[in-house]
């Protein structure tokens, strides 16, 4: 008997921006950036939910994966925001699975330990040769903007290869 492939939303939230990642099996199927407006908690919640109803409703996950917030690098805000999602992701059916950045970073290392952001990044694109560009680009900016969408992508990497093993 053939088992279905997962169909993975990989998130990783920000008050700002979201990184988002979508997978079918061990397929990258979808990836952008979301950019939250608004100044205050209650519409960036809104806005983000907004997003996240509109992804569920395309793409049918069952699965979301979401980076779990380092306590001295994320603020109030932040925490409230990724726990409203993990909450609304759980009345939407979707089971839910936390993964640290040393996770990420264990699992993408290949040759040499991850060290930073940018290193993660690379070891993404030589997974997803395709988005080089993507990171040609982000190496060019001065504010991080990409970085959301990378580790999005090695969430869903590392959470289908959890579940397939």
């Amino acid at each position: 008997m053939h088992k279905k492939s997962p169909k993975i939303l990989g998130i990783n939230p920000g008050t700002r921006y979201v990184g988002v990642a979508f997978f079918q099996g061990p397929e990258l199927k979808d990836l952008r950036i979301k950019v939250i407006e608004g100044r205050e908690f209650k519409e960036k919640l809104k806005k983000t939910k907004a997003i996240l109803s509109d992804l569920i409703a395309r793409y049918e996950p069952n699965i979301l994966a979401i980076k779990k917030l380092h306590p001295s690098r994320s603020s109030q805000n932040l925490n409230r925001l990724a726990t409203r999602l993990k909450e609304f992701s759980k009345q939407k059916r979707l089971k839910v699975f936390e993964f640290p950045m040393k996770d990420l970073e264990k699992f993408l290392s290949i040759e040499k330990s991850i060290k930073n952001k940018r290193e993660l990044q690379e070891a993404v694109v030589s997974r997803y040769p395709f988005l080089v560009n993507e990171l040609s680009k982000e190496k060019k900016n001065k504010n991080s903007y990409f970085v959301r969408m990378f580790e999005a992508i090695a969430l869903g990497v590392v959470c289908f290869n959890r579940l397939d093993n």
